[in-house]
């Protein structure tokens, strides 16, 4: 049996509930197993026996022995061709997982939401960028108000709204031309901008001082101030947190909600980019 000494010289940790943890130990046929379900991707969808081999170094009986394994779990299906694809209890778990990721995600960014939607009367919402769809993570209200603006949804037009004219002003030249040939666009207001140099020049501002401001562009009387929330692994667009209120409110606040905003993003970049 191991004693203390040869458990301190290994790297041998414990959990808090006293579960023995060995660091840097791997077991092998669960390494296989995720190296067989990483062989394949976009461009990979179906594999044959012998490809999944040749692309691991490993002999077919070894391969066949794993993927017979997670074909009874669901996780590997075959086609009438005989070759594997990823199976449906993968999607199931992918589908949990998302779930369990948004409300990760709400947990973390709530306490700083709430005190931004008091402290300014209006609504803060944080979205998740997904290319170009605004992906509804989390909305916060003022506890005391006589005004709530409920229009926060994953449909809101990208090119008269804060976050999306924020997601816009992030793409490249070439998709934001790809973008910009559906103009002009529908005018949702007298102040909504929609000729695509009207927008360009506005995407130039948004990069220059760094948030989106909408002025009632979408509804009449609202306003709105986002700022970008960057990856920190690649600092490539991942969020945005946005204020909304009335269109006189933020204009008149607008140069005290930006700094607190980007406040919040800094501090929500380290705690929610997973």
């Amino acid at each position: 049996m191991m004693n203390g000494q040869e458990n301190k010289r290994n790297g041998n940790k414990k959990t808090p509930g006293g579960t023995q943890l060995l660091s840097g130990k791997q077991i092998q046929s669960v390494q296989r197993a995720i190296d067989i379900l990483n062989c394949f991707n976009l461009t990979n969808t179906e594999l044959t026996l012998g490809q999944i081999s040749t692309r691991l170094g490993l002999n077919k009986g070894t391969v066949h022995g794993i993927l017979n394994t997670l074909h009874m779990n669901g996780y590997i299906s075959q086609n009438s061709s005989g070759e594997y694809l990823l199976g449906a209890e993968l999607f199931n778990k992918a589908s949990l997982a998302s779930d369990t990721k948004r409300s990760i995600l709400i947990d973390r960014s709530h306490n700083y939401m709430q005190n931004l939607s008091d402290y300014f009367q209006g609504n803060c919402t944080l979205f998740r960028i997904d290319e170009l769809y605004l992906q509804l993570i989390h909305s916060t209200e003022p506890h005391n108000s006589t005004f709530v603006v409920r229009r926060a949804n994953s449909n809101m037009p990208l090119y008269c709204s804060a976050s999306g004219k924020l997601v816009l002003a992030h793409l490249r030249e070439r998709l934001l031309n790809v973008y910009l040939k559906d103009a002009p666009f529908p005018a949702y207001t007298a102040t909504t901008r929609t000729t695509a140099d009207a927008l360009q020049n506005e995407f130039e501002k948004i990069r220059k001082e760094g948030f989106s401001y909408e002025n009632g562009e979408l509804f009449e009387g609202v306003g709105a101030l986002s700022v970008p929330i960057y990856s920190s692994k690649d600092n490539h667009l991942f969020a945005t947190l946005s204020l909304t209120g009335m269109s006189v409110t933020i204009a008149r606040r607008k140069k005290e909600i930006f700094p607190k905003l980007a406040e919040v993003a800094r501090r929500l970049q380290q705690t929610i980019d997973f």
